[in-house]
């Protein structure tokens, strides 16, 4: 061994020697957060070489990460020179691999299977969403919603070895048991001597999991027929080889004499049996496993504290030693950890080798918001005091925290950084590139054009943009529309930037022809994006942006050489439908101060941290499951408890050398009161310095949120006048008018802008609904079969669908609801009958407003009555659901639409008809009692409806409209932030 072995063997205390010199028979240390953990297993493996014959390569190294790989190694290069390449030191996974590799015949594969990476998953996952019919798993309005528990809940299952038949019958099972249960058999109300509702809700989410467990076996069947394997089959494979074949155990045994296992609190079961097969049987054998119960974070993904128990069970005479002496922690703050949090392995508290002692604090600021400028101030003073950035961390619960964080302290002029955070999708400029691309796809993409005409990065000045939308017909526009005597640029001067602009497109078309994507996504990123800025920050980040889409260009060709742009632009669009997290290509990661979640910082440690946003709420919330699982199968997952959050907690805090802080907010963004994390309050008085966040503190800071401003941006005031001038022009329907008063924003973009937006599968298939229900309501015979088919098919070739999976899918459930409304409903038709009326009127109190309404049904007799339908597709709303005032105290979207319809037709017959009833009819609902929603019209909701159209005309005038709240809430999709606010904040 070299010196530097010789010198870091002198430096170990007792425990650590211990540690290392006890090369034979089995070892199991309890090594607290700084004890040397890294260090000893390094110092052992070179020991082992030291002092036995054993050759470098008969050594095995597991650890979890590639960055334990990577430290691991590192270490013994300068412990042990050039044979450090030839230990085996390598994950779980990697190491499962190539044992799969090499006895893949051991359990009947045919060849060796391929490793599925992410991009893979999302396109299997895809295929069987695409390519078959299902009723729960692939929603309208969000095919991608469950993708994400669905992948949990195969993972889940594969790691407790439930097959699909397995799972199935836990499924079965529960309904029975909650089916047979007398105590959930409801004693009062509707349900008297029935199941009550919960256990009926219950019992239907249950049934809804057949469909899971038909995707698993597809899962299982098309991966087979790919001999493809996904990452928690290497782990049961490398478990079944080894189960298998006796062969394969004994080699393992003769190949590899000592084995070293690190963080071993984190092995899932089969890690665990995987070790117990092998060398279970063998009488005291050199396996050595070294980690800590108080920093098993990673238990969803199957890791208990049993089985690190299990170790001692499993391997008898092993020996025990606990690491308590600290090298890198203030005594300060090793108390507050071990007074949250003790050990039930470790004997003996941790001791701290460090003579600062600066108390650990804890801060309460009003906002979240205000604990991240703090925590901006307090790096600020420790960079001062010659901390360099990288040695300070902000730590948060959430993903979503971190990119918050990110983006305030780069608004404070803060370097900050994290490989969580940097997202490509998240950067703003990255959805001018993709509306380039799309447009360069397809000329005649009114959608992407008029995006594009919009985004500051078009050298556009943003009110030309709006007042060019508002006056141009957005629905025809194209490329081509941009050029020529009668396209837009005549209408412009040459140097006006929409002319400019218009050419730009024009010559991009000429310059990519025959290009590769390689060479486009050049020619767009240098074009586009580089000639475009002169500003040094966005010239290097939309450097980043390129490089990252070049990236994924490369990454889809290795796949597929002779790939397309359209083929490249579906590739993006299932990675954001799927949400999948697409780093940035950024320059200088580690550089800045970093930011990460409390799992994230994990085998890390910084001079001064700040955790941020410890209340009871951010801390404690965890993964919620969209499916309902059984009860046997619920107990396999991980509650989020207070022992979770306690590790979670302990490990973040023991990154810190000197400085600690952790800080909550007592009031949410919304303003709602929030509250302190429940173990933090119960922590001794003297474990934390209490400090309160002074108001004026951050008066001096000028908070923004991260956005484009490279271009002029308009005020509110010239908005105000614009619209104020034009808004006459827009005709007023009820759609309008729930628009404005979900979100002044989403008008003024989707209705006064007219800002083109992309069809959704829901508007596809109520269109399709609505137009084969109106063929069906003009007949005047009872539709048979053959009618029925015939409209449906008529209106989907009409919508112009491709896709075959969707198409299957809209004919089935359209001719489903066409069929239930014909057999259900038509023969009740009145005689005299009109399908999608179109009617209009002027309001004597607002008599510049066109008031304009079309009915889906409307039905007279000889006396004057009519009867109004709307025919709604999607979820069916109950009675309470439309009758429910919103937060206005205006009527409800549902029940506007019906008083406009009365408004209407009062207005225009001029008291020649009446309103006798008015209807929604939900199409796609069996149960006509709830299919049906009837109600009268009175005056209240004619006055109400009135008063909705006269605060519409009234905001617009005086401009106060910009001061609306916005109400948009998001039902289950992606978005967490309003889409037209978003859009706003670009502007104003």
């Amino acid at each position: 061994m070299n010196e530097a072995f010789t010198n870091a063997y002198k430096s170990l205390n007792t425990a650590q020697k211990q540690a290392v010199d006890t090369t034979e028979g089995p070892v199991m240390v309890v090594a607290g957060p700084g004890t040397g953990k890294t260090q000893i297993l390094a110092l052992r493996i070179a020991n082992i070489l030291k002092k036995t014959d054993t050759q470098a390569d008969g050594i095995l190294c597991l650890t979890f990460t590639n960055s334990g790989v990577e430290a691991m190694r590192r270490r013994l290069r300068t412990y042990i020179g050039p044979d450090a390449g030839k230990i085996n030191v390598t994950t779980y996974h990697a190491f499962g691999t190539k044992l799969i590799e090499e006895f893949y015949s051991v359990i009947g594969l045919p060849h060796v299977p391929s490793a599925l990476d992410d991009t893979d998953t999302l396109s299997l996952f895809d295929h069987i969403l695409n390519e078959h019919e299902w009723t729960y798993l692939r929603p309208r309005s969000n095919s991608a919603m469950y993708y994400r528990d669905l992948k949990s809940l195969i993972s889940l299952l594969k790691r407790e070895r439930m097959s699909p038949d397995v799972f199935l019958r836990e499924v079965e099972k529960e309904i029975a048991m909650l089916a047979k249960d007398p105590t959930n058999i409801s004693s009062r109300g509707e349900t008297k001597g029935q199941l009550n509702k919960e256990t009926q809700n219950k019992i239907e989410g249950l049934e809804r999991m057949r469909e899971t467990v038909r995707f698993y076996e597809l899962y299982e069947v098309e991966k087979r027929e790919r001999n493809a394997m996904d990452y928690d089959d290497i782990l049961s494979y490398m478990t079944e080889i080894v189960r298998e074949s006796e062969d394969v155990r004994a080699t393992l045994r003769e190949r590899y004499l000592y084995v070293l296992v690190d963080e071993h609190q984190d092995s899932s079961g089969v890690q665990n049996e995987f070790l117990k097969i092998i060398w279970g049987d063998v009488e005291a054998p050199n396996i050595f496993v070294v980690g800590d119960d108080r920093q098993l974070i990673y238990g969803f993904g199957g890791a208990s504290l049993s089985h690190f128990e299990e170790f001692v069970r499993t391997f008898e005479g092993t020996k025990q030693i606990t690491l308590i002496e600290n090298y890198r922690s203030s005594q300060t703050i090793l108390d507050t950890a071990d007074k949250l949090l003790e050990s039930v392995l470790a004997k003996g508290k941790l001791q701290s080798n460090s003579k600062h002692k600066h108390p650990v604090c804890l801060m309460e600021t009003m906002y979240p918001r205000d604990e991240i400028l703090q925590a901006g101030l307090f790096f600020k003073e420790k960079i001062a005091d010659g901390t360099l950035p990288k040695d300070c961390a902000l730590i948060v619960p959430k993903n979503v925290q971190v990119r918050s964080a990110v983006a305030i302290l780069r608004d404070m002029g803060l370097p900050a950084s994290s490989t969580q955070s940097l997202r490509l999708f998240d950067v703003a400029e990255f959805d001018f590139f993709i509306t380039i691309l799309n447009i360069l796809n397809d000329p005649y993409d009114t959608v992407s054009i008029a995006e594009a005409v919009l985004d500051p990065i078009s050298g556009i000045p943003p009110l030309s943009a709006h007042q060019f939308l508002h006056e141009a017909d957005s629905r025809k526009l194209s490329v081509d529309s941009f050029g020529g005597k009668n396209g837009i640029q005549s209408l412009f001067a040459e140097s006006d930037p929409i002319s400019l602009f218009g050419r730009k497109l024009s010559k991009l078309f000429d310059d990519t022809s025959g290009k590769s994507l390689y060479s486009t996504l050049q020619i767009i990123g240098n074009d586009f994006f580089l000639e475009t800025t002169f500003d040094p920050e966005a010239y290097v980040k939309r450097i980043e942006i390129i490089r990252s889409m070049i990236h994924l260009a490369n990454t889809l060709e290795e796949r597929n050489p002779k790939v397309s742009l359209k083929d490249y632009l579906l590739y993006i669009e299932r990675l954001q439908e799927y949400g999948e997290n697409i780093p940035l290509a950024v320059f200088g990661t580690n550089d800045g101060i970093q930011v990460m979640t409390l799992h994230g910082s994990k085998g890390l440690e910084f001079d001064a941290v700040w955790i941020a946003h410890m209340n009871e709420r951010a801390l404690m919330s965890g993964k919620r499951m969209a499916f309902t699982l059984p009860e046997s199968v619920k107990e396999r997952l991980e509650k989020k408890d207070q022992e979770v959050a306690k590790r979670e907690l302990y490990v973040a805090i023991t990154r810190a050398k000197r400085f600690c802080t952790l800080s909550f907010a007592k009031m949410s963004h919304k303003g709602s009161e929030e509250h302190l994390a429940a173990i933090i309050e119960a922590l001794p008085n003297d474990a934390l310095e209490f400090m309160v966040c002074e108001a004026e503190s951050l008066e001096p800071i000028e908070y923004v949120t991260s956005r484009r401003q490279e271009n002029p941006t308009i005020t509110k005031e010239v908005l105000q006048k614009m619209v104020a001038e034009k808004y006459h022009d827009t005709k007023v329907s009820v759609t309008l008018l729930n628009a404005f008063f979900e979100c002044p924003w989403k008008w003024y973009f989707r209705n006064f802008l007219q800002v083109p937006e992309p069809l959704t599968e829901s508007l596809q298939f109520g269109s399709i609904v609505h137009g084969a229900i109106e063929r069906i309501v003009k007949s005047e015979n009872q539709p048979t079969k053959k009618d029925i088919d015939l409209a449906v098919s008529e209106e989907i070739t009409k919508s112009r669908i491709t896709q075959a999976n969707v198409i299957k899918k809209f004919t089935k459930d359209a001719t489903a609801a066409v069929t239930r409304f014909a057999d259900n409903s038509f023969a009740d038709l009145w005689s005299l009958r009109e399908s999608e009326k179109a009617l209009s009127c002027r309001d004597s109190e607002v008599p510049e407003l066109l008031i304009t309404g079309k009915i889906d049904l409307l039905e007279s007799d000889d006396g004057g009555s009519v009867r109004v339908t709307d025919f709604k597709t999607g979820k069916t709303k109950s009675a309470k659901d439309v009758e429910k005032l919103d937060e206005e105290n205006r009527l409800s979207d549902y029940l506007r639409q019906l008083a406009m319809y009365s408004y209407l037709i009062e207005n225009s017959q001029k008291g020649r008809q009446t309103v006798e009833a008015s209807r929604l009819y939900f199409v796609e609902e069996n149960d006509m009692r709830k299919a049906l929603y009837q109600t009268t019209i009175g005056e209240e909701h004619i006055e109400s409806l009135r008063k909705d159209i006269s605060d519409y005309d009234s905001e617009l005038k005086n401009g106060t409209w910009t001061e609306r709240p916005c109400y948009w809430k998001s039902y289950g999709g992606k978005e967490t932030e309003c889409q037209y606010c978003k859009r706003a904040k670009m502007y104003i």
